[in-house]
């Protein structure tokens, strides 16, 4: 069995003050002990970004130490990923939506008068999605975002 891991599982890790961290420990676990367990190069990247790691060796002996590795993003994944961020970007609109109760709302800049737009996905999110469904299973924060955009089996931190 081969599971992807999302990056905010991974730094839930990091944070033992974190409501999520023993959960994410205990599913990065059990997923180890039935196979493999991987990144991408997005997900290392943001690591990489996490005050955290001081140097890549730092970054390289945690992942060593938690057995995650990092598999390349193939031009295969990446076509998935763009083919369905586009469907995101088609289906998002204007709006902005709260990601706990999901009421959509939209703000008018106070200067020009503009409406103001964000993408609470990117194209990362995607990458880390297409690569999921390489996998048996991807481990998340996000289960809903992924289920609905990639045909995936996703096992959630937050069940």
């Amino acid at each position: 069995m081969k599971t992807v891991v999302d990056t905010s599982v991974v730094l839930a890790l990091l944070y033992p003050d974190d409501v999520h961290n023993e959960r994410a420990a205990e599913l990065l676990h059990e997923v180890s002990e039935a196979g493999k367990t991987a990144i991408n190069p997005i997900v290392y990247g943001e690591l990489a970004a996490d005050s955290t790691f001081d140097s890549r060796d730092g970054l390289d002996y945690f992942l060593s130490d938690t057995g995650l590795v990092t598999e390349p993003v193939t031009a295969a994944m990446s076509y998935r990923a763009g083919e369905v961020f586009r469907t995101y970007l088609d289906r998002r609109g204007d709006h902005l939506e709260c990601p706990s109760c999901g009421r959509e709302s939209t703000f008018d800049c106070p200067s020009c008068g503009t409406t103001i737009s964000a993408r609470q996905h990117i194209a990362a999110d995607f990458l880390i999605g297409a690569h999921g469904e390489t996998a048996d299973c991807l481990l998340t924060f996000d289960a809903g975002f992924f289920r609905d955009y990639f045909d995936v089996s996703v096992q959630t931190v937050m069940d």
